[in-house]
């Protein structure tokens, strides 16, 4: 569960094989909060980004999900590194 000091991005449908989406590239170079663990979703299509981050309420923009607190994310421990 989110909270307590970690929140995550989820990215959809960013990834073409291991193709990063010149969006999705952007989106990650703006994020904030230190970065603790990046990973391919479920879908093998998307990312999720973990990130220490106080709780604040979900937001959404540009299809960039933002949450930090009382969500669930299935997580799949496959690393994605930077590229």
């Amino acid at each position: 569960m989110l909270g307590d000091g970690l929140g995550v991005y989820d990215l959809d449908h960013c990834l073409d094989g291991n193709q990063l989406a010149p969006w999705a590239r952007e989106a990650l170079d703006q994020i904030p909060e230190p970065v603790v663990f990046v990973e391919r979703s479920v879908s093998g299509t998307g990312l999720h980004v973990f990130v220490e981050a106080d709780e604040a309420p979900g937001t959404v923009s540009n299809g960039v999900e933002r949450y930090t607190r009382a969500r669930f994310v299935r997580v799949t421990g496959e690393r994605l590194t930077r590229q």
